[in-house]
């Protein structure tokens, strides 16, 4: 008899680990949520910043800006035709 005593006084001690685990579990669930919610919200920003960057890219690549700026800045012009070599 006294061996189910026992076991009856383990049964509270069972259900309150179970339910100690099932809080965690969902204290993780709630975390692993904020973790991808903001994990979603920096892909987004990062997605972003690639697409305004690869404009930019795109724009300073145009052959009209690169002959206007290598014209101004440094100074550069087609070559005359004595200049050209052909071998």
């Amino acid at each position: 008899m006294s061996g189910w005593i026992k076991l009856w006084m383990l049964l509270p001690l069972c259900i309150a680990v179970l339910a100690a685990g099932q809080i965690w579990l969902s204290h993780l669930r709630y975390e692993m949520s904020l973790e991808t919610q903001r994990l979603v919200t920096q892909h987004k920003e990062v997605q972003r910043e690639s697409s305004k960057l690869r404009l930019e890219a795109a724009s300073l690549t145009r052959p009209e800006r690169l002959r206007q700026y290598a014209n101004s800045k440094l100074g550069m012009a087609p070559p005359k035709p004595m200049q050209v070599i052909h071998l």
